[in-house]
């Protein structure tokens, strides 16, 4: 496997976490600003749908970087969307030892899920 198949993997971790800071900040800014409406169900769904989002921008961001645009990788790029779906829901959330095991379940599996999205279509 040649770095210009990887590059594009790598740029896509690389989104997974920056989505990953960025929701985690998001969620901080929500209980300074209104502690009074936040709850677990803003918690989760805040991770929720931050897992959208980081698949949607991982995905767009591999596949533009790809230099060989091909069926291999769209299709590398949807296993590695799912293993790190999978990853945050079965490691992940159980690495990090309680308040945001829910939380990154809900990522993982909003992750996972939504790379159904991407199963079927054409690298243009």
């Amino acid at each position: 496997m040649s770095i210009s198949r990887i590059k594009p993997l790598v740029y896509a971790v690389c989104v997974i976490f920056a989505v990953l800071v960025a929701v985690s900040l998001l969620d901080i800014l929500l209980l300074f600003f209104n502690p009074r409406f936040y709850s677990n169900a803003l918690f989760i769904t805040t991770f929720g749908v931050g897992g959208v989002f980081a698949t949607v921008l991982a995905y767009m961001m591999g596949v533009e970087r790809s230099v060989i645009k091909d069926e291999f990788a769209r299709w590398s790029l949807v296993i590695l969307l799912i293993a790190a779906g999978a990853a945050f829901w079965f490691i992940l959330s159980k690495l990090e030892g309680g308040e945001y095991g829910p939380a990154f379940k809900a990522f993982g599996l909003t992750m996972a899920l939504s790379t159904i999205l991407f199963i079927k279509g054409k690298v243009e």
